[in-house]
């Protein structure tokens, strides 16, 4: 019986952690109050405090949940052998998960996380470290195979893999998000890739 309660506890905070990110991708973090987020979960606000103390819990819950689906993104190309298709893998991959989740720059960019808050900037900061080194792996997996430029820093080829997409994401989110971040995927990856390769 105790498991029970247990499991339908966790499964409750997922809802509402994916309530958060849909109703900061509508209005922001600013915007989406525990209110709004209880509605978008089905329950009342007391119901949303019986799950999270308060809001800054939930902002904490949904940054672990990008946490969790950027490593699932580097786990998934586990079974590639060139290092070259798992970054491209992932490169796609990334900017397909952000165009299906508005409310990820909404958090992972608001002032308020990485700005006023200690504690979410510290979260967040913990997130793209874990998501860096994950690419930085692979990029020296690249360099030794002789696939990519071995007279690079891998971590300034991580940090071009990483900021091509920020740069992306940026531009998309200045255009309020009307256009289709995955237009330009293919362009921006053979930019990068040309850019990393190793030279002949």
């Amino acid at each position: 019986m105790t498991n029970k309660k247990r499991e339908t506890t966790e499964v409750r905070q997922q809802q509402i952690t994916e309530a958060a990110l849909y109703v900061i991708g509508q209005k922001g973090i600013s915007g989406a109050t525990t209110v709004e987020i209880a509605s978008a979960s089905g329950i009342s606000e007391g119901n949303l405090y019986r799950h999270f103390r308060n809001k800054e819990e939930i902002i904490k819950s949904v940054i672990d949940k990008i946490g969790d689906d950027l490593t699932l993104i580097l786990a998934s190309v586990a079974e590639l052998t060139d290092p070259k298709d798992k970054l491209e893998t992932i490169f796609k991959s990334h900017l397909l998960y952000l165009e299906g989740h508005v409310g990820i720059p909404r958090t992972i960019f608001s002032e308020e996380t990485i700005v006023a808050n200690d504690n979410l900037r510290t979260k967040v900061r913990s997130t793209i470290s874990k998501y860096f080194m994950g690419i930085k792996e692979i990029v020296e997996q690249g360099q030794k195979c002789g696939i990519l430029d071995e007279e690079m820093d891998s971590q300034s080829i991580t940090s071009m893999f990483i900021g091509t997409i920020h740069f992306a994401v940026t531009r998309w989110m200045m255009n309020n998000f009307s256009t289709k971040l995955t237009d330009e995927t293919e362009v921006l990856w053979k930019c990068f890739a040309r850019g990393v390769n190793r030279k002949s």
